[in-house]
């Protein structure tokens, strides 16, 4: 199962500790060892290069951690957008249903639209908060609601509007499912890591008369650079973890249909 799956189980703050916390060891520890142990002779050039080329990957790196907080956080404000269109059709559809002029024609079609908002809240969501991809067979109940529409006299306006909420409605499930498919790959977690680690080495390497001082401001370094790959972890997906997306519209389906 996937890394952030384990991760995103720990309270944020939790997590955010535990993340912070070992980006900062690597700095500190990192720094503490290298004075310690290995002996370089500084000339004053050398150590304004060191300074300079740090200067410069570290602003590359801070544009990086940018672009893929960005990319994250849009792809999260879209997941949920996409989750609300969702949720506001499905109760659309539910009254267009219940308020049906002949409740006893519309009987089998509630049944089968109910089975499936069981299903949304009881089945996808748990799946993709343990993402985990849906199965034909979770498709099933959505399949069965298209089955009885098409039953019906498609001339009727009430019936058109109610297929078209269902096709909408199709789109948006569709989308939320991608949604919960997509997260940052390997090739990306690889360089972004492997990113941090170089500028905490060019850090090490910057020579500073205070070992006390020199520890201090590389494990703040590292510090900083754990926070925002904590923002990245927490909000790369969106329907796991403490702040992932629910079927919120759904369950007040289920509300109305509990308080008829």
């Amino acid at each position: 199962m996937d890394v952030s799956y384990h991760l995103l189980q720990l309270r944020p703050f939790v997590l955010l500790s535990v993340i912070v916390v070992f980006f900062g060891s690597i700095g500190a520890l990192g720094t503490y060892f290298f004075r310690k142990y290995i002996k370089i002779k500084y000339k004053e050039g050398h150590n304004e290069v060191v300074g300079y080329i740090f200067a410069i990957l570290g602003g590359f790196y801070g544009l990086l951690l940018g672009f893929v907080v960005f990319f994250v956080w849009d792809t999260l404000n879209q997941s949920q957008t996409h989750a609300n269109q969702e949720g506001s059709l499905a109760r659309g559809l539910y009254r267009d249903i219940k308020y049906y002029p002949d409740s006893v024609k519309m009987k089998p079609l509630m049944k089968y639209y109910m089975e499936y908002v069981h299903a949304v809240v009881e089945i996808e969501y748990p799946t993709m908060q343990k993402l985990q991809p849906l199965t034909s067979n979770d498709r099933k109940f959505f399949n069965n609601v298209f089955r009885e529409i098409e039953r019906l006299d498609a001339s009727d306006p009430r019936v058109e509007q109610m297929f078209r909420h269902l096709n909408e409605l199709a789109t948006y499930r569709g989308l939320r499912q991608l949604d919960g498919e997509s997260d940052i790959p390997v090739e990306i977690w690889i360089p972004l890591l492997l990113g941090g680690l170089i500028i905490l080495i060019i850090a090490i390497l910057v020579k500073v008369e205070s070992l006390g001082l020199h520890i201090a401001i590389n494990a703040s370094l590292g510090a900083f650079i754990g926070i925002v790959i904590y923002l990245i972890v927490i909000i790369d997906h969106p329907f796991t973890g403490e702040l992932r997306i629910t079927p919120t519209q759904y369950n007040l389906i289920l509300q109305m249909q509990h308080e008829q």
